[in-house]
């Protein structure tokens, strides 16, 4: 029921979940959703409001399902998105331009009569109640949860905060979070608990009361501050509490449905946002890559008047196949295969066709078993080459086998640099939070910046009021970098001194503001460009390099070595990109000009280079765009000038692709998928 929410996830993330400890116990999690149905629908029995819709006339349209998603607040909206993802074809699918088009009012134009209907006759079906308990996860449960986790808290704090964003959304919950902030601190600012929580709690009390539909706060006052004046922050059962004027009562610990509503074995699509590769590709924006995105207006095309060519998706390890959709352009096959294998050697068919009419084709009943499936296909139904919207595959995910890589094999990564401008969410044109909701929309495994996270003088106050408020929502999983804008806190040492209080360990996860991991068969180095004068960095990083023992690496820092942006190259990062090539570095992260750019591989003298180091400025994450540059360098592949956005890393053991992605979620770009060196 909130006013804000996340936009819809665009790519899926493999990277490994992160261990329960806090609400997110299932437990804990199964109490949550009991105390906030108690107050959505006056009932303990969550499970039972997958089909309840209705307009309750507070100005959001229709409310439905387990958590109030609303017509005219984006949830409901996005939350049709990704099931129609899922599942093509739905009774709700029909109406997605209506939503689209009620979005930010209490319009029911283009709903009326059909869409409760539709919403009850989908609410039938399992894969649409999976679908909102990910969407209530995704867009309130795990972001409130892990916000109160870096802020500290206990179970109790962790569900108030839950409980205040699925009300409020994202920009009121930063705003009561703020306003508790100026009366106390909490726990991870060395604040009392109890203390901290009742001040947000009294905030919230005045966040809700600005409403009218809200009025009645005894969702607060008679609930979560009775937990409080007892002591049970951890939400200990027996619990009981009033709302609305009614009782309720948990006794003792409930019992959670393992995975209620996603049947096991059930087909999922496996296909999206993962590495394909290609025979050829007409021109590089008709990339492989395209017919994966979920974009429906994007395409993958081979080169014209050529037979044969194949399109070759990998799913990861040991995936079982049981259906496949290809959805073609106007250059169709006439004959094809479906063909799977487990080394992308060897093949076994799944299906042909020999008669193909272009159109949609769905092969349904199939028993693959493999890491990679491939479109092959044999004869063009027109003179041009073959074409695909999407390739979508289906199926689950199965065994190891030899050929298999460890369970961190397939993982992604978002990354930007240049972010937090001094504006808020409410601002016109303020663009830092619009990227941070589409980070956050992909779920990657961990967050990576690269410089320049705070404008103009990145002083303690303003990692406070903007990048916290923004990009700060996930610090607890991002590893950063500073930029120059960073060392102007104390411009007469050029020391970055409010960047490393705000960040904390994670500036320094090493004790200086350079540092490695490992994560897959990756390790990643993150450095200071604003240092790279200093002869203690270049030999941690010598060191570094020498005792790795990860196949593939990558690295990122502030200042690029190459841009046809507005500062163009920059050859203070020379050096490093010598040392990193002879390492056999495979990519290099960086920010500074803002804007897009993707280069193809090259040497520290931008040789065109195979065993170069593929280079992606990624300076669009919030703050002003600089506009188009006079000077295109050389091997400089795709720029995009004009577009603010997120860089998604797809990483397998072996390979690394990447896409730029637009804050409304749009694919601009799609980089190949290169091989380790």
């Amino acid at each position: 029921m909130a006013l804000t929410a996340v936009p819809a996830v665009v790519a899926l993330n493999t990277g490994q979940a992160a261990v329960a400890s806090g609400l997110d116990d299932p437990v804990k999690k199964e109490i949550a959703m009991q105390i906030v149905s108690t107050a959505e629908n006056s009932s303990l029995q969550w499970r039972e409001q997958f089909d309840y819709i209705e307009d309750i006339g507070d100005g959001r349209g229709y409310t439905a399902g387990i958590i109030g998603f609303c017509s005219g607040t984006h949830d409901m909206l996005e939350l049709v998105e990704y099931y129609t993802g899922k599942v093509p074809g739905n009774p709700l699918a029909k109406y997605l331009p209506a939503l689209r088009a009620v979005d930010g009012s209490d319009s029911h134009e283009g709903l009326d009569p059909g869409f409760t209907s539709a919403w009850e006759q989908a609410a039938a079906t399992p894969e649409f109640r999976a679908a909102q308990e990910h969407e209530r996860d995704r867009v309130y449960f795990d972001p409130s949860v892990s916000r109160a986790k870096s802020d500290g808290l206990r179970v109790l704090g962790q569900f108030a905060y839950y409980d205040a964003i699925v009300m409020h959304g994202q920009s009121g919950f930063d705003s009561i979070r703020a306003e508790a902030r100026n009366d106390a601190r909490t726990p991870a600012e060395g604040g009392d608990e109890t203390q901290y929580l009742d001040a947000f709690l009294d905030a919230r009390v005045v966040e809700m009361k600005k409403e009218a539909a809200h009025e009645d706060t005894s969702r607060v006052d008679t609930a979560q501050r009775v937990f409080l004046r007892n002591g049970n922050l951890d939400l200990d059962t027996p619990l009981a509490w009033a709302v609305y004027g009614e009782d309720f009562r948990i006794d003792t610990d409930p019992r959670p449905d393992p995975e209620p509503t996603d049947t096991s074995g059930a087909e999922t699509l496996i296909s999206r946002g993962k590495p394909a590769t290609a025979s050829s590709s007409e021109t590089s924006a008709l990339a492989p890559g395209k017919a994966v995105d979920g974009d429906a207006t994007t395409r993958w095309a081979s080169a014209e008047g050529s037979d044969p060519q194949w399109l070759s998706i990998d799913l990861g390890a040991g995936a079982s196949v049981s259906r496949v959709e290809l959805s073609w352009e106007a250059a169709y096959a006439k004959q094809y295969r479906l063909e799977i294998s487990a080394d992308g050697t060897d093949w076994i068919r799944l299906a042909a066709e020999t008669a193909g009419n272009g159109g949609t084709d769905t092969w349904t009943g199939l028993t693959g078993k493999g890491r990679y499936l491939r479109v092959y296909g044999t004869a063009r139904g027109t003179t041009y080459g073959y074409s695909l919207w999407e390739a979508d595959v289906y199926g689950t995910a199965g065994g190891t086998t030899p050929t298999d890589p460890p369970p961190k094999g397939a993982f992604t990564v978002v990354g930007a640099g240049d972010i937090a401008d001094q504006c808020n969410e409410s601002d016109p044109g303020c663009q830092h939070f619009k990227t941070a909701a589409r980070a956050m929309a992909i779920d990657p495994a961990f967050y990576i910046t690269m410089g320049d996270n705070q404008y103009d003088d990145a002083h303690i106050e303003d990692f406070r009021n903007y990048y916290d408020k923004s990009w700060g929502r996930f610090k607890d999983k991002t590893h950063p970098v500073p930029g120059n804008h960073e060392a102007y806190d104390d411009w007469d040492n050029q020391d970055e001194v409010a960047y490393r209080q705000y960040f904390g360990d994670r500036a320094t996860p090493q004790g200086k503001m350079w540092y490695s991991y490992d994560y897959g068969n990756w390790h990643f180095v993150a450095l200071n460009s604003n240092r790279f004068d200093e002869r203690e960095q270049l030999d941690w990083l010598k060191a570094d390099l020498a005792k790795n023992s990860k196949k593939c690496v990558a690295a990122y820092f502030h200042h690029p070595l190459f841009s046809s942006g507005s500062h163009g190259n920059d050859p203070v990062s020379k050096p490093i990109w010598s040392m990193l090539q002879a390492a056999g570095t495979e990519l290099v992260l960086s920010g500074h000009d803002h804007h897009y750019e993707r280069f193809a591989p090259q040497s520290p003298d931008g040789q065109a280079d195979p065993n170069g180091i593929v280079e992606i400025l990624g300076g669009m994450g919030g703050k002003d765009l600089y506009g188009q540059g006079d000077t295109v360098q050389k091997n400089s592949q795709k720029r995009i000038w004009d577009k603010f956005g997120v860089m998604q890393l797809d990483f397998t053991d072996t390979t690394f692709t990447s896409k730029f992605v637009g804050t409304d979620g749009t694919v601009l770009d799609t980089g190949p998928t290169y091989s380790c060196h």
